[in-house]
């Protein structure tokens, strides 16, 4: 999730098909899950994660397992490109993907 100065929100979303997904990657080894997300943003999304900062970290659960959250924050001139297949959403589309996924415990913002 981005949270701009503005107050408004956003979700980084993937698009897969017709499909909507969170956007997630495998913990690398010998990494943490937050040090391989934040190469993931940097190397497959080419944002630069200097201009964005950690402001919040949660987990919530999924059929057991952990799902850590992220709360990222940028300033409003920033300009962040995503390949095609990845949008910032706003939270009414994210809907969607919790219809679809067996969320536990979901933390409020």
């Amino acid at each position: 999730m981005l949270h701009l100065n503005n107050g408004s929100k956003c979700f980084l979303v993937h698009n897969v098909g017709k499909a909507k997904e969170f956007a997630k990657t495998e913990v690398e080894p010998g990494k943490t899950v937050l040090a391989s997300f934040l190469n993931f943003l940097k190397k497959q999304l080419q944002v630069d994660v200097n201009e964005i900062s950690l402001v919040e970290l949660t987990n919530t659960q999924s059929a057991g397992v952990s799902l850590p959250l992220y709360v990222f924050e940028a300033t409003e001139n920033v300009h962040i490109e995503l390949p095609s297949d990845y949008a910032w959403e706003a939270p009414e589309s994210v809907r969607e993907i919790l219809g679809n996924v067996p969320i536990e415990g979901v933390p409020l913002f």
